[in-house]
């Protein structure tokens, strides 16, 4: 009885902290360019790129992971993008990101001159409930721009990356779960609770 106790307990802990479903490529592994319809996951997190837009002079430019700085870490997932391509673009995304409730914050970081505007929604592609609005990030090199939100579990992020004139190779994103104090009580009274009524259970048995 006692085994059959631990494992409802590891139970509920991994349907608290699990996302609902998992793809099967690991981000920082896929080699192939980035399209409507690529889906990989890092960590505890799935993203499905619903939108991949380029607008410039040169329609052969490409879009991948860069598998140096895409990854996971305690601190969240980090998906880094290698543009594939010499001349100005304009480049519009909008991904799902499938991970557990709780409050995020969501990241970018530009890797040379240019700009990045940033979203995220509920829905797709009507936005639904919008999550936050990051400000129009135009710095170079280190500076990040970030705002936390609370995600049921999926969201959107819809982000515009400009370049014109410039002609810029990289830039960032980077999910991040925080605990949130309210949720992490909810989750340890229930635990408690459970645990205290299979106590019982067994005292009497």
């Amino acid at each position: 009885m006692k085994k059959f106790a631990i494992a409802l307990l590891a139970l509920a802990t991994s349907l608290a902290i699990t996302p609902a479903a998992m793809a099967s490529t690991l981000c920082s592994a896929d080699s192939s360019a980035i399209t409507a319809g690529t889906s990989c996951y890092e960590g505890i997190f799935t993203f499905t790129f619903d939108t991949v837009s380029i607008v410039g002079s040169a329609p052969l430019d490409s879009l991948y992971f860069n598998t140096g700085t895409t990854g996971f870490s305690s601190s969240g997932a980090t998906l880094g993008f290698q543009v594939v391509g010499s001349s100005s673009d304009d480049f519009n995304l909008v991904y799902e990101v499938q991970g557990p409730v709780g409050e995020y914050v969501l990241d970018n970081n530009l890797g040379g001159a240019g700009s990045i505007t940033e979203f995220a929604c509920t829905g797709y592609p009507t936005c639904g409930t919008s999550l936050v609005s990051l400000p129009t990030n135009t710095t170079i090199g280190t500076e990040t721009y970030s705002a936390p939100f609370v995600s049921t579990g999926t969201f959107y992020v819809n982000k515009d990356v400009g370049d014109s004139p410039y002609a810029f190779s990289e830039f960032t994103d980077s999910v991040e779960l925080t605990p949130e104090p309210s949720s992490l009580v909810l989750l340890g009274t229930g635990l408690l609770g459970l645990a205290g009524l299979l106590r019982r259970k067994f005292i009497h048995c």
